[in-house]
C-alpha cells in the first residue's frame, strides 16, 4: 500500500547535531497543502493509501495537519488507512491531546534514541540541553489519555552500544511500539557500527521469543522495506520547496505526473548497501527464532 508524506513547515524548535534537513525555515500555506492533496486525489492508483505529516517540526503547523485531517476524511471516495505525525515530541498542549483522543486514525510518533545518554545529539534550540525530559513527559501525557504513542529511536555510532539497554528503558517507561533507524547522510557509519548494531537487536529479539518483552513491537522484527522501494521527493516547481514525499511502490501515480518537480533517490552506494544489510540480517534473525532455527 502506498504511504504519501507530506512536508507542512520546515521550521524546528530543535537543533539535532546529526540533522540532514537543508531547508530550514521554509513556511507552508494551506493552499499549497490542499493543492498536493488534491493532485494525490486525482492521481491515486488505489482508494486506500497511509499519510504522514513530516517537517522540520510539524506539530509547529498544528492547523495544517489538522484541515489535512479534515479534509481527507471528509472525502467519501478513499480510506486513508491512518495518519501518522512524526514529531519531535517536544511540542504539545491540551488541545491536540484532546484531538487526538478524539481521532484515533491519527498517530503519534515521536523521536526519542533511547535514555538520556543515547538522546544526547537531540538537543532543543538555543538552550542546547537535552531533550529527552521533555519528550518523556509528553508521551506520558499522551498516555494518561489514552493515546498509545510510537518511539522512533535514531541510532548512530555515538549511541549503538545502549541500543538494548535503551529498549530496555522505554519499555520500563510503558512504551510497546519502537521502530528504529540509522543516519545516513550527517555521520558516517561503518562495519563496527553494523556488527554492533545487529549484536543490540539480536539482545532484544531473544528477550522477545523468551517473553521478556510482552507485547513489545519491534518495527525491524516484523517488516522488511522492499528492496526497489524508492523514495521520491515532490517539489513545488514554483518555490523549489519539498511538499511531499512517497515510497515509490504504486507506480504511475502523482509522482510521474507534470505537476510537481521529482527528484528519485535510486543510487546505492556503500551506506544504502550496510543499512539494507543490518535491516534484513536483523528481520531474518529474528524470523529464524520465531520459527525456532537458531540464528
Amino acid at each position: 500500500m502506498e504511504r504519501y508524506v507530506m512536508h507542512v513547515t520546515k521550521a524546528c524548535n530543535m537543533d539535532c547535531l546529526y540533522c540532514y534537513e537543508e531547508d530550514k525555515s521554509s513556511i507552508y500555506t494551506w493552499e499549497e497543502v490542499r493543492e498536493f492533496i488534491d493532485a494525490l486525489l486525482k492521481y491515486r492508483t488505489s482508494d486506500e493509501f497511509g499519510i504522514e505529516f513530516l517537517g522540520g517540526e510539524p506539530v509547529l503547523a498544528w492547523n495544517l495537519i489538522r484541515q489535512s485531517y479534515e479534509y481527507l476524511e471528509a472525502n467519501t471516495k478513499v480510506n486513508v488507512s491512518d495518519y501518522a505525525i512524526t514529531t519531535n515530541g517536544t511540542v504539545l498542549n491540551d488541545e491536540i491531546i484532546d484531538y487526538l483522543a478524539k481521532n484515533k486514525k491519527l498517530r503519534w510518533a515521536a523521536s526519542l534514541d533511547g535514555h538520556r545518554h543515547a538522546n544526547q545529539l537531540r538537543t532543543i534550540k538555543n538552550t542546547h540541553e537535552n531533550s529527552y525530559d521533555l519528550v518523556v513527559e509528553n508521551l506520558k501525557k499522551l498516555q494518561e489519555n489514552g493515546i498509545e504513542p510510537s518511539v522512533h529511536m535514531v541510532t548512530h555510532p555515538y549511541n549503538v552500544a545502549y541500543i538494548s539497554d535503551s529498549i530496555q528503558h522505554l519499555y520500563n517507561l510503558g512504551f510497546r511500539h519502537i521502530g528504529l533507524g540509522t543516519v545516513e547522510k550527517t555521520i558516517q557509519i561503518d562495519q563496527e557500527y553494523c556488527k554492533r548494531f545487529i549484536e543490540e537487536l539480536d539482545l532484544v529479539s531473544q528477550k522477545v521469543i523468551n517473553g521478556t518483552y510482552l507485547g513489545l513491537n519491534i518495527g525491524q522484527f516484523n517488516w522488511l522495506k522492499p528492496c526497489d522501494d524508492v523514495r521520491t521527493y515532490i517539489k513545488d516547481p514554483v518555490t523549489g520547496k519539498i511538499i511531499g514525499e512517497s515510497y515509490g511502490r504504486s507506480g504511475d501515480d502523482i509522482t510521474y505526473k507534470q505537476d510537481y518537480n521529482v527528484t528519485r533517490c535510486e543510487q546505492r552506494d556503500d551506506t544504502w548497501e550496510m543499512i539494507h544489510y543490518i535491516r534484513k540480517t536483523v528481520y531474518d534473525n529474528h524470523q529464524k527464532r520465531l520459527r525456532g532455527i537458531s540464528a
